[in-house]
């Protein structure tokens, strides 16, 4: 097993695109994991063709960092020819892994590219030192354990094992087994397990007992919403210490489907958390701007998810509504900087004299007020809207990193 750097886990970083991944990179992330088209659990546009697998392999390298990429979905007969040209067409694409959930898969992985290192998928629901140590057998390098294990489960099982071992530390969570699903698939016919999940649980069902048709049953109230199978979001960044002591080697974040904004602000704070208690264990504490932080991205309420057991004297915890909340809107993402003007993207409207809140790598950020705008044509633009390509620069004159990004208080309705 390759031991985590001074005990401290890797940070894995979610990308759903080149955009993200560099984000990604630049804002701390140790390894980034990204799916292939076609095998992955996500959409095709949140995954990656060979050229832009690539480009990302390239980039990732270069930053020193690692790229992992996820061939997991639910593999059929008719799947398995395209798997072995995709496995000769990647030889020369410098991987440093693929995730896989499948036996088969996994066996014609090891014989067709004995060179990859292989890490078992969450979806194979590993939950125990015996699996794990039947993968190690099998030539597996990491295992992710099955979302439902506890803190206490991964330290045992990396006391009794020798593989990598790897856990969802943030991010959306499921309310099937490891994800393993079949109700998007039975609605619509779109599987979750073949990246097509429609989220049917999360739609606003109603419990009727079969000898009271039309009078509804609440299954969890709140407020004015009954909920019945909508799950939490994940946030264990007041726990690393209790996660660093366990001995697992990778922290991973879900959201390849979300955006560069998200991408940015978890992996900030999670960098930020992991190197001060790198720095000084005995006096780590949690700093409540990683909370701000995180209460500022697009979230469903969090939880801690199986962390410390199935909550049984509260299970509601695990259940929320479909409502994403934030504290924060977002305005834009930098591009490039060049001479004081900013190549921005925007994603919500802005304008001159507006006061907006920025946020770089390592937890910079700041105040500052727009200064001008222009165009690609070189002019004041008649009106700004989410999607245009823009040029600003600040009246306090400063120049913000590349990768940048520039958003404002949410108004509260």
């Amino acid at each position: 097993m390759i031991a985590p750097m001074n005990n401290i886990p890797e940070l894995l970083i979610p990308a759903g695109n080149l955009s993200k991944l560099r984000v990604a990179l630049a804002y701390g992330a140790d390894a980034v994991y990204v799916g292939a088209a076609g095998f992955s659990m996500r959409p095709d546009s949140a995954s990656f063709d060979l050229d832009n697998l690539a480009k990302a392999a390239r980039m990732t390298r270069d930053a020193g960092k690692r790229i992992y990429v996820a061939i997991n979905s639910l593999m059929f007969q008719e799947d398995l020819p395209m798997l072995n040209e995709w496995l000769v067409q990647t030889t020369e694409i410098p991987l440093d892994a693929v995730i896989v959930s499948d036996p088969g898969l996994f066996s014609v992985v090891r014989e067709k590219r004995p060179e990859l290192r292989v890490h078992i998928s969450t979806q194979m629901s590993t939950s125990n030192s015996i699996s794990a140590s039947f993968w190690k057998k099998q030539g597996a390098q990491r295992v992710i354990l099955a979302r439902e294990c506890t803190l206490q489960d991964a330290a045992d099982i990396a006391k009794k094992t020798d593989i990598e071992l790897e856990i969802f530390v943030h991010g959306a969570m499921c309310v099937a087994v490891s994800g393993r699903c079949l109700l998007s698939a039975y609605l619509c016919g779109k599987s979750g397990s073949r990246g097509e999940c429609k989220h049917s649980c999360r739609w606003e069902w109603q419990l009727v007992e079969q000898k009271r048709p039309g009078e509804s049953i609440p299954a969890f109230e709140t407020g004015r919403e009954t909920i019945l199978l909508g799950s939490a979001d994940l946030c264990l960044v007041e726990h690393l210490p209790q996660i660093i002591e366990t001995g697992v080697h990778s922290l991973k974040v879900e959201g390849r489907m979300k955006s560069e904004y998200y991408v940015a602000s978890v992996t900030r704070v999670y960098r930020d958390a992991l190197d001060r208690y790198a720095a000084a264990p005995s006096n780590y504490q949690t700093d409540p701007a990683w909370l701000s932080e995180l209460e500022a991205v697009s979230h469903r309420p969090y939880s801690t998810g199986f962390a410390f057991g199935y909550p049984e004297n509260s299970p509601d915890q695990l259940q929320a509504h479909n409502l994403h909340i934030s504290t924060h809107q977002l305005v834009g993402y930098i591009e490039k900087v060049e001479n004081g003007k900013h190549e921005l993207i925007v994603k919500n409207p802005f304008s001159a004299g507006d006061a907006l809140e920025w946020i770089g790598p390592g937890m910079q950020g700041g105040i500052l007020h727009v200064g001008k705008i222009m165009n690609e044509r070189g002019r004041p633009p008649l009106k700004i809207e989410g999607g245009m390509r823009l040029f600003i620069s600040f009246e306090e004159g400063v120049e913000l990193p590349v990768n940048g990004i520039l958003r404002r208080k949410a108004i509260q309705v």
